[in-house]
């Protein structure tokens, strides 16, 4: 059947049963034009797809290895050549001296400036050429600069492939590139390091896998899943379910960004406040785990790897758990869900930091057990902060999240020069006072984020909304 729009009219049509539906030109405008009719009667053999679910898992993968370009540099220190050794080791030397304190904390905060520089033009490439040329580009710099997409990427993934009902469980797995990487890269790092390949070898295989999983990232995914040929009709009927007609258009085809709007609304500030204490926090242990493992628990350097990717194996574990029942768990308001698991996620992680600043010097496995249960905590965060940034703000969410991203190479840059600052001569009261800090931190920027914390979208989403907290209300209101 052939169906010519008339110009003002609705579009009738029929269903399986006498009951007539009406499609408006704007409703038949979101239809793909790769969409499959459907026969009467077979409606319940047709299936929705899950190519949404293959957009995310590669996703993961890809900001996996883009963060593991930069973790194991984190861990190669402990066995490459510090400045002026020479690259191969002597006759009588097992272990080269490597680099000193500072030039430690220096090159730990090259990745968060080389981040910072690139974030801005990662914002206005998404806004003007779309996520898929931008993160694809970043994927094959795999540096500093390149950095800076990851966070946006999880913001406009999240925005245009998860549906109302999977916002959580996308946040939460995006977000999880930080464990993943950890989990891989540690341990393969401590094994190449004292192998015959030497810790060249690391760099080697990361870069060959990074290349191999952006290119059949760039294969699959597509801005939008109108535009995506393998999409079917249903599948994008339920990723578009609940939402505008703002959230769900094009990129070209969306309203400009409304910077100020977004940057003066209190519950967005309550995102950044409780992403800040939970980023320095997870830097703390991403940085400084294989430190402490390896200088207060006693491990070995091989040893240290797998030890070190234990907790953030925990935590990967714990955000799937979140995200998920984050989505599923129904009686209290999605606002109060965000509060408790934003309270697990800074204030249970505070809670274990302060027992682990107790542990004794050779207490390893105590380490890394109260180690492990903190890490594990920041996993409630996938229902907490980064969820209520993509619920609040949609299909805005890249730029939020782009502010996330600044936060995430602020925390690289801070945390290296807090802790040493706090940390001079490396000795266990000094290590006890580096976990009181951060455990300070946490609390006091969850009660900020609880204190703004609302689940409901702001006014600049949607022009019809009229805004229903103060919370959630712009400072600054555009003027039509």
């Amino acid at each position: 059947m052939k169906v010519t729009p008339e110009q003002n009219e609705p579009l009738p049509t029929v269903s399986s049963t006498t009951i007539p539906v009406v499609i408006t030109r704007e409703q038949l405008s979101q239809i793909p034009v790769n969409a499959k009719i459907i026969p009467i009667g077979k409606e319940k053999e047709e299936k929705p797809g899950g190519v949404r679910y293959m957009v995310l898992v590669l996703t993961m993968t890809c900001l996996s290895f883009m963060m593991s370009n930069v973790i194991c540099f984190n861990f190669t220190v402990l066995c490459m050549p510090g400045t002026g050794e020479p690259a191969e080791l002597s006759e009588n030397k097992t272990q080269y001296i490597g680099y000193s304190r500072k030039e430690k904390t220096w090159l730990f905060s090259a990745v968060a400036v080389g981040a910072m520089f690139g974030l801005f033009p990662v914002i206005i490439g998404i806004s003007t050429y779309g996520l898929r040329k931008v993160f694809f580009a970043a994927g094959m710099l795999t540096s500093g600069i390149a950095y800076a997409a990851c966070m946006p990427a999880v913001g406009a993934i999240t925005s245009s492939w998860a549906s109302m009902t999977q916002q959580g469980l996308f946040i939460a797995a995006l977000t999880t590139f930080g464990q993943l990487s950890s989990i891989f890269s540690m341990p393969v790092a401590g094994e190449l390091c004292v192998s015959p390949f030497g810790w060249k070898s690391v760099y080697f295989l990361h870069s060959l896998i990074s290349m191999l999983v952006f290119i059949a990232w760039f294969a699959v995914f597509t801005d939008s899943p109108k535009d995506n040929r393998f999409v079917r009709t249903l599948e994008l009927f339920e990723i578009q379910k609940g939402k505008s007609s703002a959230a769900t258009a094009k990129v070209h085809e969306q309203e400009p960004t409304p910077y100020l709007e977004i940057l003066t609304t209190p519950s967005i500030w309550g995102v950044w406040i409780g992403a800040l204490g939970d980023l320095i926090a997870v830097q703390l242990i991403h940085i400084y785990s294989p430190v402490y493992l390896h200088d207060i628990g006693g491990y070995s350097v091989e040893k240290t790897g797998f030890a070190a990717a234990v907790p953030v194996l925990f935590q990967f574990l714990m955000k799937m758990f979140a995200g998920h029942s984050s989505d599923r768990i129904t009686g209290i308001s999605e606002t109060t869900k965000l509060r408790i698991y934003n309270s697990i996620a800074l204030g249970a992680s505070a809670v274990f930091l302060v027992a682990l600043g107790f542990v004794k010097e050779g207490q390893g496995m105590a380490g890394l057990i109260l180690m492990t249960l903190a890490t594990a905590m920041f996993g409630f965060n996938g229902g907490g902060f980064t969820k209520c940034a993509a619920l609040v703000s949609r299909q805005y969410s890249h730029f939020v999240m782009a502010n996330v991203q600044f936060l995430l190479c602020l925390s690289m840059l801070l945390c290296p020069l807090l802790v040493s600052y706090l940390l001079r001569d490396g000795t266990i009261a000094e290590w006890r006072l580096v976990f009181f800090v951060h455990a300070g931190i946490l609390v006091v920027c969850n009660i900020v984020f609880c204190l703004l914390a609302t689940a409901k979208p702001a006014p600049w989403t949607d022009r019809t909304l009229k805004p229903s907290a103060s919370r959630n209300t712009p400072l600054y209101t555009l003027k039509a």
